[in-house]
C-alpha cells in the first residue's frame, strides 16, 4: 500500500487545482465543492455561519449524474423555517447537547488542510467558532475517492462530555435499511447508499425520529445518529456511496480505528477501498490496518491486475 507525498512544486500545483472547488456565491454564501464544480458527482458544504446566510451552515448537497440525492435548507424557505423555528427545534446537521451552531458571520468555518493524491481529494474545515462555548475542536474533513465515494469525518472534543447527534433531513423517498442501519435512496438517473460504521458492541445505525422540522422542511423527514452516552471527545466515518440509477452496486464498510487514524475499509463490488483519517495531535504520520501515510489523509484503492 503507497501513500502520496507532495513535493514542493506538486502542492503548488494542488493549491491550484482545489482553489477552484471554492466559491463565493452572491450574498457571500461560501462552499467548498468536492471534486470541483464541472463533476458529475459533487459534495457540496455551506461554510457560511450568518443568520442570514443563502444556505444553513455546515449543510450539504450531495449531487450525481443530474440529480440532487441530499439538498441543504435554502432561500426564503430556509428564512422562514428559521423564523418559525422554536428554540429546541434545530435543522443544523450536528447538534452538541441538543442544539446547534451559533449563527453569525464572525462563526464560519475557514479550510485548514488539503490533500490529493491518483484516486481522490480532501479537504478539512475548522468548524469550532460556532460551537465553542461547547467545543475545544471541531474538525470537519471531506474526501472523494473516484468515482464514487465521499467520506465525511468529524472530529471533536470537548473539556468535559458532550452529547453528539449528527441528523439529515433527506428525501421522504429515502429508505431506512433495516438490517444495516443505513440509508438509501434511489432517484430516476442516479441514487446513494449512507453508511456510518460503527464497532461490533456500538453499531452506528440511522433511524428515524418524529420531529416538528419536517413540517418546517416539506417533502423531508428526519435521520439521526451518536452515540447513546456523552463523550469528551469522538469521530465519526461517514460513507456516502453514489451511482447511477440501475446499476447493480454491491458495498460493505466496516469501521477502523488506531492510536493514531480512523477510518473505514469500504468494499465496492468486492473490491476493497481503505481510507484513513489522521487523529493523533502533531503526529507527522498515521497508519490503520497496517497500512502507513504521511499527511492529514491516506487512501487505498486496490486495482485488480489486467
Amino acid at each position: 500500500m503507497n501513500h502520496v507525498q507532495l513535493s514542493v512544486p506538486s502542492a503548488l500545483i494542488l493549491l491550484s487545482i482545489l482553489s477552484t472547488s471554492r466559491a463565493a456565491a452572491p450574498g457571500g454564501d461560501d462552499f467548498v465543492v468536492l471534486p470541483n464544480t464541472a463533476s458529475p458527482v459533487q459534495f457540496r458544504l455551506y461554510t457560511n455561519a450568518a443568520p442570514d446566510a443563502a444556505h444553513l451552515f455546515n449543510m450539504f448537497d450531495l449531487q450525481a449524474h443530474g440529480e440532487l440525492l441530499l439538498t441543504a435548507p435554502a432561500g426564503k424557505g430556509l428564512q422562514r423555517a428559521l423564523a418559525a423555528s422554536p428554540p429546541e427545534i434545530s435543522l443544523h446537521s450536528v447538534l452538541v447537547n441538543g442544539q446547534g451552531p451559533e449563527l453569525a458571520s464572525t462563526n464560519g468555518m475557514n479550510v485548514i488542510e488539503e490533500a490529493i493524491g491518483p484516486d481522490w481529494r480532501y479537504v478539512a474545515l475548522d468548524a469550532t467558532a460556532a460551537y465553542r462555548d461547547r467545543l475545544t475542536q471541531f474538525r470537519r474533513g471531506v474526501l472523494f475517492v473516484e468515482p464514487d465515494l465521499f467520506v465525511l469525518h468529524d472530529h471533536l472534543t470537548a473539556k468535559e462530555p458532550v452529547g453528539f447527534r449528527m441528523s439529515l433531513h433527506p428525501s421522504s423517498a429515502t429508505h431506512l435499511d433495516a438490517a444495516w442501519g443505513d440509508l438509501r435512496l434511489d432517484l430516476p438517473n442516479a441514487g446513494v447508499r449512507i453508511n456510518t460504521p460503527g464497532r461490533k458492541t456500538s453499531p452506528r445505525s440511522w433511524s428515524r425520529v418524529p420531529s416538528a422540522a419536517d413540517s418546517l422542511l416539506p417533502g423531508t423527514v428526519t435521520m439521526e445518529l451518536g452515540p447513546t452516552n456523552k463523550l469528551a471527545q469522538f469521530d465519526i466515518v461517514t460513507v456516502f456511496a453514489v451511482y447511477r440509477a440501475g446499476e447493480k452496486k454491491s458495498y460493505s464498510f466496516k469501521l477502523l480505528e488506531s492510536n493514531t487514524a480512523v477510518g473505514a475499509q469500504i468494499h465496492r463490488d468486492g473490491l476493497p477501498t481503505l481510507v484513513a483519517f489522521k487523529t493523533a495531535a502533531g503526529a507527522a504520520d498515521g497508519s490503520l490496518a497496517g497500512f502507513g501515510f504521511h499527511g492529514p489523509v491516506g487512501v487505498y484503492v486496490f486495482k485488480p491486475k489486467r
